[in-house]
């Protein structure tokens, strides 16, 4: 087949484990002979230190810039330009690429009129790999405009030119989507997407994955103390903090000092800050450690070094990765299930769990590991097991190459 893939960002400029799965996946179809072309936006395309393979073309422009002082005067002089440009991309990859099928994975701060464009011009050969709620949230600029300046010196020209920014947008209609044909990564999503009035004419739920094989190597630490890792964005629906506390519990009330925690991620700064002052407040600098951001390929080096994996997160995520990563790396994990994990974490089965937010309960099921090693290993084989049954990403490569070419041929 030849398949059009289309995504916001891609690998290496991209912002988390979504993005990843469109590169695992596009490389997976690749390998078994399909010609397939990934069209992406800009975004990072000037950081990159290689040239991107001639199937990766990064030609599409955000909705908006991330975090950057122009918006407010681009949203008058090159919003609808950028937007005409994408649009023009989009058909002149169609017209000389004409794929058999198309793909789209994430659009979020893309404009809805590009999923708007292939289902015209690609009826019944279109589907969308459904990880985050794009289709319910409004467009960028609509959000950029209803929220405070962050600074009221350099806030200036956004207070005095949004009245009239509203009011463009109130007149412009927004395109609509049909999202007729939708793979989800979790029994979560579809639900969720359901209670909100979406209701795919096909759908089917195809789990998110990973490339298990390099996780699957035996476990490297030879430390004394009890290695915790946490790894993720650094933003506060991720919950990290409550592994912060429940670390000061263990050290603080319970005594317990042959532990450390490594925290991994990059994220935002005021969050940032407020978790290194929390370790400071708490005093245990010398039981915490933190890293910055690291390549897909230095993760698993980090896992084989871990006893235990904290996934934290508060939001009901779409599916939970890094969960999967750690049980591929034998590592027993311990988190919240809360969104697609819930489909991933079996307590007392491969995982221990605890509620959102909720440090003590973290601090208590750590305990539980620290005094019962036995319990540690079993619950570290049975994750192993599960992710190599269910999660592997020759798995989800098939059941998404079967979905496009019995669409294709239907």
């Amino acid at each position: 087949m030849r398949i059009l893939f289309l995504s916001n960002f891609y690998p290496p400029a991209s912002r988390g484990g979504y993005e990843q799965w469109c590169q695992e996946v596009l490389d997976g179809l690749r390998s078994r002979g399909h010609d397939v072309v990934v069209l992406a936006s800009d975004f990072g395309k000037m950081n990159l230190h290689n040239p991107d393979p001639v199937w990766v073309q990064r030609d599409l422009h955000l909705e908006m810039e991330l975090a950057s002082l122009k918006n407010a005067f681009q949203f008058f002089t090159h919003r609808k330009k950028r937007e005409t440009q994408n649009l023009d991309r989009v058909r002149e990859t169609i017209l000389n690429f004409k794929p058999d099928a198309a793909l789209i994975w994430g659009m979020w701060n893309l404009h809805r009129s590009i999923p708007a464009l292939v289902e015209e011009l690609m009826p019944n050969r279109l589907a969308y790999y459904m990880g985050d709620y794009w289709p319910t949230l409004p467009n960028q600029f609509e959000n950029y405009w209803n929220a405070p300046p962050r600074n009221p010196i350099t806030g200036l020209p956004k207070l005095a030119l949004k009245p009239f920014a509203l009011r463009t947008l109130a007149r412009e209609k927004r395109p609509q989507v049909k999202l007729e044909r939708v793979l989800f990564p979790s029994q979560f999503m579809q639900d969720e997407f359901k209670q909100k009035g979406i209701t795919p004419a096909y759908s089917k739920i195809v789990y998110g994955a990973i490339d298990i094989k390099p996780y699957l190597t035996e476990h490297t630490n030879s430390n004394t103390n009890l290695s915790l890792l946490c790894i993720g964005r650094l933003s506060h629906e991720k919950g990290v903090h409550t592994a912060i506390q429940a670390v000061a519990h263990l050290v603080n009330d319970h005594g317990i000092k042959n532990l450390r925690l490594t925290i991994v991620g990059d994220g935002e700064p005021d969050y940032e800050s407020y978790l290194r002052t929390l370790v400071a407040n708490e005093n245990i600098a010398s039981f915490a450690d933190f890293q910055p951001a690291q390549p897909k390929e230095a993760l698993p080096s980090l896992y084989q070094k871990a006893d235990i994996f904290l996934f934290t997160s508060i939001w009901a995520e779409p599916f939970g990765r890094v969960i999967v990563e750690a049980m591929a790396s034998g590592v027993a994990v311990i988190g919240t299930r809360v969104g697609g994990a819930a489909e991933i974490l079996i307590e007392n089965e491969n995982s221990l769990s605890f509620a959102p937010d909720d440090a003590i309960g973290l601090a208590e099921q750590i305990k539980r590991l620290i005094e019962s090693p036995e319990l540690r290993m079993k619950l570290a084989r049975a994750g192993r097991e599960s992710v190599v049954d269910k999660f592997d990403i020759q798995r989800m490569t098939n059941e998404i190459e079967n979905y496009l070419e019995s669409m294709t041929r239907s």
